[in-house]
């Protein structure tokens, strides 16, 4: 009897035993599962960034409540019969040529990754925003002509972008050269970037040479002044000038601000007159000549 009922307790024992460690082992292995799923991620939306915006198209000023779109324009809007229809001539040009930008922009954008993509639209957005301002500081006499003006500069403004968006290098700008500080009179000169340039042949100097008044607006990016960029050209003889106080060399010029200064181009006379001859902006290569 003694012995049944010590084998019957080390029976109980040696199963509790193996309860036990039966428990014990499926807890370390639930720890075990537990931890590896809380260092591994459970899916895709919990590390990946925030979804892009998507693409925002150019919404026309003077057409709005859409996006830029195609439509039939005259083929020459300085012969429009009147102020209002030559105005609305230059916005047509303009809007077909922001529906290129859009077209080139949104390509891009479909294949671009994330940052990029993001950058593409705080480009469009900054230039957009400074295209206005711009072309109403260019030109600002006051007067009707001014809507002229500002029309026919939009749509520079924007075949200048879409240029650049193509990665087109357009051929050397030939202006026209003026004494007159009438801003409808001067000849403007508009980077990819959007700023504008002109030059005005402000006097003579004592040596028969001309003092020149370059005229800046800073586009989008603003305009950082190089003054050995500015200079006269005559063949394959070239006259740096010499820079009148205060200088301007390196000075930015903020968006849609005006700057103005002055270069003494001093040997004119020196150099016999040539058909290329004129005041040149060459950042590179030449891409204006005012002559």
């Amino acid at each position: 009897m003694t012995h049944g009922r010590q084998r019957y307790l080390a029976l109980a024992v040696a199963a509790a035993a193996l309860i036990v460690l039966a428990t014990g082992c499926s807890s370390s292995s639930s720890s075990s599962s537990g931890t590896s799923s809380s260092t591994t991620p459970t899916g895709s939306t919990a590390t990946a960034p925030a979804s892009a915006a998507a693409f925002v198209a150019i919404v026309e000023p003077f057409d709005p409540g859409h996006p830029a779109r195609v439509r039939s324009a005259p083929a020459d809007c300085g012969r429009q019969p009147t102020t209002l229809a030559v105005e609305q001539c230059y916005q047509v040009k303009t809007e077909n040529t922001d529906a290129a930008i859009d077209a080139e922009q949104q390509a891009a954008y479909a294949s671009a990754a994330p940052a990029k993509q993001a950058a593409i639209l705080a480009q469009d957005s900054a230039w957009l925003a400074a295209r206005g301002p711009v072309c109403q500081v260019a030109f600002n006499t006051g007067g009707t002509i001014d809507e002229i003006g500002v029309a026919a500069c939009l749509l520079d403004e924007s075949t200048a972008r879409l240029d650049a968006v193509k990665g087109i290098t357009p051929p050397e700008a030939r202006l026209k050269a003026t004494d007159s500080t009438d801003p409808s009179q001067l000849s403007w000169y508009t980077t990819p970037e959007g700023s504008r340039i002109a030059q005005i042949n402000a006097q003579g100097d004592q040596a028969e040479g001309e003092i020149v008044a370059w005229v800046i607006i800073g586009g989008a990016d603003g305009f950082v002044i190089n003054p050995k960029q500015f200079y006269f050209i005559n063949g394959l003889r070239t006259d740096d000038g010499s820079i009148q106080s205060p200088s301007p060399a390196y000075h930015r010029v903020g968006t849609g601000a005006e700057y103005t200064f002055n270069i003494d181009y001093s040997h004119l006379p020196a150099v016999p007159a040539a058909a290329g001859e004129g005041y040149v902006y060459v950042p590179g290569t030449p891409v204006a000549l005012w002559q």
